[in-house]
């Protein structure tokens, strides 16, 4: 090697920094250096992340959803359906903090629909509100307003259910808050009237429960004498008798087969014993379907975990799938609660075909219960004499109308109509009566799926068009670790930020030893 080259080896320019290294050797030099100027720059970084975090919360930046089953997230379905309300709602939520899950999907309708708002509910805030509703600490409850219209939510068991064949929580939060939107804010409620006159369970006494919850759900539940008005309303969507003690008088039921010809829907319960033999009158309107009413004896069940203690005459019926009454509290949690119940009895299917009717069973006894055809025995006595074998308690019948097929040349051609018919051999699981066996605090509507039941056969018969079902599944999206991998994660949690902070405070004690 040459003088020249070696000259040019020995000049030859050291490479340049990045921008990266450069910053990195100021911080070494000049910061890390001094124990000083390290701690003012993990304050200043500290106040950076602060401030950062602080400013994104200020600007309410849109949540991201990582779950698999997006159960945070508002569906598509309810998005269309909540962009079509005009109306102005208010939601209050009694119990919730601002970051709440429940919040955060609430201000997701709010960004569909400018119309809806919310306010977050206390006795600070507003206690004219609170006194209203009778609100007090320890429960979330959600109140929708619009107009003359409200609804109240108990979020402890309306938002949420329990799948048992599957072993999961099922989310009902958006289903149970887009219909409660669509149904205060409906231009049409249906009106439900309940007859009078024959000793019936009453709308202010018996049913007040009922009736708060139809209210709730956007309906008109009013009551009507048909002696007194002659035939039914034309506004009418539904027909409700509830356990008729007396029978009906002639007139009366001719104006109930007018409405069944014309199309109209019926829910008909029945308690045991309430009806006297002389029947004759409203028995017409089960014959017109094909059925009649065993109200003179009552289930007596059998099978194990289906009963209250050493009463088996109350029990939990075996709940029919595969219908719309149904569906939704097939697998949730608590079944229903009969209390005496009787039994139906159909024509042959041959019989119903002939007269244009569909049967779908929607409650019975277990395949192990009894019938006791004899209500004045004690329960011991009655059992040796019962007949055994399952008993269907409520059905939907489903009759098809068609028009007489002679017609002058001026009429038109007129369609066949359906008429359906809820028939229940029981009336008691709905009422506000308070049974000891079972809760001594809570009616007998309130437990288990009792008022859901009945609210859903009155949907079904109304044609509640505006309901959307959306079951959100949260298999997985819960957390349920087992042992050790709950370890893992504890670990992770607080046992890493630990050793660090040690490792930490272990450097800087050796560096100031050093010095």
């Amino acid at each position: 090697m040459n003088d020249n080259e070696e000259k040019a080896i020995i000049e030859k320019p050291k490479p340049k920094k990045s921008i990266k290294e450069t910053i990195t050797l100021m911080i070494r030099k000049r910061w890390l250096t001094s124990t000083t100027q390290t701690l003012i720059l993990v304050f200043v970084l500290c106040a950076a992340f602060l401030a950062i975090n602080l400013y994104c919360q200020s600007i309410e930046l849109p949540e991201i959803d990582v779950t698999e089953n997006k159960i945070y997230t508002l569906s598509d379905s309810s998005k269309d359906a909540i962009k079509k309300i005009n109306k102005d709602v208010k939601i209050y939520a009694y119990g919730y903090e601002e970051n709440a899950n429940l919040i955060s999907l609430i201000k997701q309708y709010i960004a569909e629909n400018n119309h809806i708002s919310y306010e977050l509910l206390s006795e600070e805030s507003n206690l004219a509100k609170v006194q209203e509703y009778e609100l007090s600490q320890g429960y979330q409850i959600v109140i929708l307003e619009s107009g003359e219209s409200k609804k109240v939510i108990d979020a402890s068991y309306e938002f949420y259910s329990y799948d048992y064949e599957i072993g999961q929580k099922v989310d009902l939060t958006e289903q149970t808050l887009t219909n409660s939107l669509l149904g205060i804010t409906a231009d049409v409620k249906p009106k439900v009237y309940f007859t009078t006159g024959h000793t019936e369970y009453d709308l202010q006494g018996e049913l007040g429960v009922l009736s708060t919850y139809l209210t709730n759900e956007s309906y008109q539940p009013e009551a009507l004498n048909l002696l007194t008005a002659g035939s039914i309303p034309e506004d009418c969507n539904l027909l409700v008798i509830m356990s008729p003690v007396k029978d009906f008088m002639e007139a009366e039921v001719n104006a109930i087969l007018d409405y069944i010809n014309k199309g109209g829907n019926i829910v008909i319960t029945s308690d045991v014993g309430n009806l006297d033999e002389s029947y004759a009158n409203l028995s017409k309107i089960y014959e017109a379907y094909g059925v009649t009413m065993d109200n003179k004896g009552y289930v007596y069940e059998t099978e194990a975990g289906r009963t209250a203690a050493n009463y088996p005459n109350i029990f939990t019926p075996v709940i029919v799938p595969g219908n719309e009454i149904t569906e939704d509290i097939y697998s949730s949690n608590g079944g229903l609660w009969l209390i005496y119940a009787g039994r139906l009895k159909f024509k042959t299917e041959e019989e119903l075909a002939a007269m244009n009717v569909t049967r779908q069973d929607l409650l019975t006894s277990s395949e192990n219960a009894m019938f006791v055809n004899d209500i004045s025995q004690d329960v011991t006595a009655a059992a040796q004499s019962a007949e055994k074998g399952q008993s269907t308690i409520a059905s939907l019948l489903t009759k098809t109308i068609t028009p007489a097929t002679e017609k002058t040349e001026t009429e038109e051609a007129k369609e066949a109509v359906e008429s359906k018919l809820v028939i229940i051999a029981n009336s008691s699981f709905i009422t506000d009566y308070k049974v000891e066996q079972l809760d001594s605090n809570y009616p007998v509507s309130y437990l288990g799926n009792n008022k859901d039941f009945m609210l859903n056969s009155i949907s079904a018969l109304t044609d509640r068009e505006d309901t959307i079902k959306i079951r959100k599944d949260m298999s997985t999206s819960t957390y349920q670790p087992t042992q050790e991998e709950h370890t893992v994660v504890v670990i992770i949690i607080f046992a890493v930020p630990v050793i660090i902070i040690l490792a930490g405070i272990i450097v800087w004690n050796i560096r100031r030893r050093k010095r």
